[in-house]
This record gives C-alpha cells, sequence and structure tokens, in this order.
C-alpha cells in the first residue's frame, strides 16, 4: 500500500525531550516531500509553538498543513488561512471561567495571537503556555474581553492538587459538552467537543480527496490515538504508551531511535 499522507505528531514523535529533529528524521520527511507525498504534523501545542518544526522541515509551501491544538485548528502553513476551526467563544469561556473561579483554579484561553487571562496575580503556571509557545500574554478582565473572538482551547495549569479537585468537579453535562484533556499531571485542556486529532485528520484527508486507506498516522501519547485508530496505518512509537500500542497496526523505533525515519523508509519506501 502506498501513503499519500502521513500525519506525525511533534512531542515524543518527531522530537525526543532534546527538543531537536534528528538528522535521520530529517532526511527520511525531505524524501517523502520528494516524492509528492503530504507530511502533516499534527500536535497538540499551538501554533505558534509548533512553528519552528514546520520550518525547519520546510513544511510551509503550497499545499502544506499542520494540525494544532489537538485538533482544534488547521492551517495552510503557506498563507496561514485557517482551514479547520472547531472553536470556543464567550460563552463557553465564561461557563469555563464560572467553574475554575469557584475551584479557586486559573484558566487561560489561547488563541494564535494570544493567552488571555483575567489573572492579575501570576503564578508560575500561569506563564509556561505564553513562554514556550512564544504568544503574548493578556490580562484581560470579563468586562474588558472582546466577546467576539474565538480561542482554540481552554487551558488550566496549577499545582497538581488544585487540578485535580478541579478534574474531580467537572460537572457531567460540561464533560458531555467539550473534550476535556488532562494533557499532564498539572494541566487540563478543553476543546470543541468536535476537536481531535483523528476526528480532524479524518475531515482534512477528506478535503485533500486522500481515501483512509492512503493515510498513515505516528504517534506516541493519549491524544494520539484516536488518529492512529483512524489511519489506513497506524503506527505506535517504540516509547509509546499501551494505548497507543494496542491501537496501532504496527509498533516503530522509539524517539531516540529515530522511529519516524524507521517507519516512512520501511512502511512508504518499502526498505
Amino acid at each position: 500500500m502506498s501513503y499519500d499522507l502521513i500525519a506525525i505528531d511533534i512531542d515524543g514523535t518527531l522530537i525526543s525531550r532534546n527538543q531537536t529533529i534528528s538528522d535521520p528524521v530529517f532526511k527520511a520527511i525531505q524524501r517523502v516531500k520528494k516524492a509528492g507525498k503530504k507530511i502533516v504534523l499534527c500536535t497538540g501545542r499551538p501554533f505558534p509553538g509548533a512553528r519552528p518544526y514546520m520550518e525547519e522541515l520546510r513544511l510551509n509551501e503550497e499545499g502544506d498543513y499542520m494540525i494544532t491544538y489537538h485538533g482544534a485548528l488547521v492551517q495552510r502553513t503557506d498563507t496561514l488561512e485557517t482551514v479547520i476551526h472547531h472553536e470556543l467563544g464567550f460563552e463557553e469561556f465564561k461557563e469555563w471561567h464560572s467553574l475554575t473561579s469557584h475551584l479557586n483554579s486559573n484558566m487561560h484561553a489561547v488563541r494564535n495571537d494570544g493567552v488571555f487571562t483575567d489573572l492579575r496575580d501570576l503564578n508560575r503556571f500561569a506563564l509556561v503556555e505564553p513562554f514556550i509557545n512564544e504568544i503574548p500574554l493578556r490580562i484581560r478582565s470579563l468586562d474588558e474581553l472582546d466577546h467576539n473572538l474565538t480561542y482554540s482551547k481552554f487551558l488550566m495549569a496549577d499545582e497538581v492538587d488544585i487540578i485535580q479537585n478541579l478534574e474531580e468537579h467537572i460537572p457531567t453535562d460540561m464533560r458531555q459538552k467539550y473534550t476535556v484533556v488532562r494533557s499532564m499531571e498539572n494541566t487540563i485542556e478543553v476543546l470543541n467537543k468536535e476537536a481531535s486529532k483523528g476526528q480532524t485528520l479524518k475531515e482534512l484527508a477528506h478535503l485533500l480527496n486522500i481515501p483512509t486507506e492512503r493515510v498513515m498516522a505516528i504517534g506516541d501519547s493519549g491524544n494520539d490515538i484516536d488518529m492512529v485508530e483512524y489511519a489506513g496505518l497506524g503506527v505506535a512509537m517504540g516509547n509509546a504508551i499501551p494505548a497507543v500500542k494496542s491501537v496501532a497496526n504496527v509498533i516503530t523505533d522509539s524517539v531516540d531511535d529515530h522511529g519516524v525515519a524507521t517507519a516512512i523508509n520501511r512502511y512508504v519506501f518499502g526498505e
């Protein structure tokens, strides 16, 4: 089987803890590009936080796309045009703000041009998202916030006990209305219910007229499960969590052993 679209997670898949792309992985991806096939980075990161890897891999040419915010946003990477956006609005912001305020947790609303919060007394957790992803921090009260803005995700990051308490007190109806991800021990992320890597990859493949059986997806963590499960060839990294391996068709090498390159060379080029 030939694969026309290869979706690749970033953290723990494309890059290891040193935050770099290895030479074998770089060369394998350039080989795919030269063959005229699509590489789509598919990440939980915001677009600005993923952009350096996109640019390093030269995935910003005509016809290139990137999926960010756990599947909430798809953009063309040459023009930055939004192709798919499963967004959150002001009413959703108010609902989560009310809950987090009641439980003494912070809350951020994130979009490409800003991390919005009404916190005046910022702790170290409040600064992580804007710092790592190089997105401006914009402090606004609810009255100051533009009610027409839409967001790609809401983020709550705090001490583990505070986040644990928040998770335990999210009402059932809110869990049913949104996608709620415990992305780290001290972090909860909230998305539009339609947003997930797998669902959005499916939508993008449909727009590009690429059938499921010609899609390959490579990942390692919980937010990669439905993407790996959807693809015609789902590939789990050697360092993937058991839940990813259980839905994958094949398991490649670990990220430290250039597993993306191994998968591309073996399953795309038959080596």
